[in-house]
């Protein structure tokens, strides 16, 4: 009967050791560097004291560069944090009645956010986005040229995917709401972003 107790214990002892040296050694694990490049497209508010044009569309290519950690708090939930920084081609030109000739352009866009992800397979998760961004948009008119930052709300959702220990794979889509601001002498604009992207990383 002693021996039986030693070998069921020894047996649990033994399982719960490979159930977690396999938890600790999920390809999510650990901190990551990585590229992405996607398609971005901005909704632009603008108003001064004529009126509001709406819809706006600015669009254009965007790529840049992110990094993060991020750790299985169990075997299928995943929490981590995670900073990018892009360059961007987004821009618009628009001669709305009221406005004159108006055009912007996303320079570049930068920001952090929290990732929480599930895992329906040991090498496939699916995570949602929330965070801060910042976008330096360039607004231009017969006056010339400001620049200014818009500060937003992120909030996005993907599939990650490793295809090696070290190498993963992710497809994401992210909306942001960014804060109305000042561009021009009696202009506000109040820019939204909608962007589609694919990225690589390296797990470390």
């Amino acid at each position: 009967m002693m021996n039986r107790k030693i070998a069921v214990s020894a047996a649990l002892a033994l399982g719960m050791s490979f159930a977690g040296a396999s938890y600790a050694a999920s390809p999510f694990n650990g901190p990551y560097v990585g590229a992405q490049v996607g398609y971005s497209v901005y909704d632009n508010k603008l108003s001064d004291s004529s009126g509001t044009v709406d819809g706006l569309s600015g669009r254009g290519a965007d790529g840049g560069l992110f990094a993060g950690w991020g750790t299985l708090v169990n075997p299928n939930i995943y929490a981590g944090i995670e900073g990018e920084y892009n360059w961007s081609g987004a821009e618009h030109t628009t001669t709305a009645t009221g406005l004159g000739s108006l055009s912007y352009k996303d320079k570049d866009n930068y920001g952090i956010s929290g990732r929480l992800g599930w895992l329906p397979s040991s090498n496939v998760m699916l995570y949602t986005r929330l965070g801060w961004q910042r976008a330096s948009i360039d607004y231009s008119d017969a006056a010339g040229t400001m620049n200014k930052n818009h500060d937003g709300f992120r909030l996005g959702f993907g599939t990650e995917v490793a295809m090696t220990s070290n190498w993963l794979m992710r497809l994401d889509y992210n909306h942001t709401w960014y804060g109305k601001d000042t561009v021009a002498p009696g202009v506000e604009a109040e820019p939204n972003n909608d962007l589609v992207r694919v990225g690589f990383a390296y797990q470390f």
